[in-house]
């Protein structure tokens, strides 16, 4: 899954990895985020409305008459055309840039065991995007009803000892498309099997304090001596 994420770098960031020569300058009053959660609002980008925008839109999507909040949206419910995801497959692909993001790896058995949170990002410190999915609608309210979902997929290698899911990254060429209202939804879906690999990531153990969503300082991403296993 993908339950926290960091946005650290400044928009220009994010948006110029994509658009080497953006035509007019994007901010973000907020500044660095170091542990946002869902429910928050973090950054987004998109052409829902035709040009690029990077704003803020709610991290969870509640569908109408819907008692559960979607923070997430399974690859595979994805590609089999499911309720509720072939709503938005066609008229509600965004990118969710970030620095990286956080999983929490049980250290014990049980129903409740001590569990170490790491914090995983590229190996090589760029951006990543993460295709969500978006019930944005032009004027409207910025709550869960048109919130998103960040796309998960199965992990894979070493990452699985970490958590057995992780958000889908796409590499910039993909991520173009993949935000592109002309781009056919075929073909956007087809490129959710394209994402970044594992072996593009690379993780540490950071501090128990992240676990609160409150905690904002820098050091939240700062590798730590991995807990001993219970």
């Amino acid at each position: 899954m993908c339950g926290r994420i960091v946005q650290k770098s400044g928009p220009l960031d994010y948006v110029e990895r994509i658009f080497p020569n953006p035509r007019r300058i994007f901010e973000d009053p907020a500044g660095p985020l170091y542990n946002i959660p869902p429910g928050a609002r973090p950054m987004v980008m998109h052409r829902l409305a035709g040009d690029v925008e990077l704003e803020r839109q709610h991290w969870g999507w509640r569908p109408h008459n819907s008692k559960y909040l979607m923070s997430n949206a399974r690859l595979d419910k994805i590609l089999a055309n499911a309720w509720p995801w072939k709503l938005l497959t066609t008229r509600g692909r965004i990118l969710v840039p970030a620095d990286g993001w956080y999983e929490w790896k049980p250290l014990a058995d049980g129903p409740k065991p001590p569990k170490q949170p790491y914090y995983i990002h590229a190996t090589d410190n760029a951006p990543l995007y993460f295709a969500a999915l978006s019930n944005w609608r032009l004027s409207a309210d910025k709550d869960e009803a048109h919130g998103f979902a960040i796309v998960t997929n199965d992990a894979a290698g070493g990452l699985i000892d970490v958590h057995d899911r992780r958000p889908v990254a796409l590499p910039p060429d993909l991520a173009l498309h993949w935000m592109d209202p002309e781009f056919p939804a075929a073909q956007a879906l087809a490129l959710l099997e394209h994402g970044l690999p594992e072996t593009a990531f690379t993780w540490h153990p950071v501090r128990q304090e992240v676990g609160n969503s409150k905690y904002q300082l820098p050091d939240a991403i700062e590798p730590v001596p991995p807990m001993a296993s219970a």
